[in-house]
């Protein structure tokens, strides 16, 4: 993570986003990821529309937000489990078998690209999926 680049990054939330009940929900260190999360989505304008390039390969550690916030290692646990069961973001893989694998997530909205089916955080609370936050290994 580049500190300078990310604070030249930021995006703009839509209303359906900012009043629905997911994001209404979310703590404000589970906001700061979230935003972190994002601004590490690339995109690129192909055949004037823009595409995102990394969804689904993002990643943003704990020592990475650690780092920026100056929050704990739990804040950053709670704040994305709770980006998980809301249905901002899902784990596209779980890291961790060995040193640089990293997991990888991918944010469900704001994506210009991503039907509003998929977009897990317009159904909750009638749907959560706490079901889908990881375990811990020990």
């Amino acid at each position: 993570m580049d500190i300078k680049i990310k604070m030249k990054k930021g995006c703009f939330y839509h209303n359906d986003v900012w009043f629905s009940p997911a994001y209404q929900k979310l703590t404000i260190g589970a906001r700061d990821l979230l935003q972190c999360f994002y601004t590490e989505v690339s995109k690129a304008k192909i055949k004037r529309d823009w595409k995102e390039l990394n969804n689904g390969k993002l990643s943003f550690t704990e020592r990475d937000y650690k780092e920026l916030t100056g929050r704990c290692s739990s804040t950053y646990l709670n704040a994305r489990n709770q980006l998980i069961e809301v249905g901002f973001i899902e784990l596209t893989h779980r890291g961790g078998a060995c040193r640089g694998d990293r997991a990888m997530y991918k944010v469900l909205f704001g994506i210009n690209s991503m039907p509003k089916e998929k977009q897990k955080w317009r159904r909750y609370p009638n749907e959560n999926w706490k079901k889908d936050i990881p375990k811990s290994k020990g």
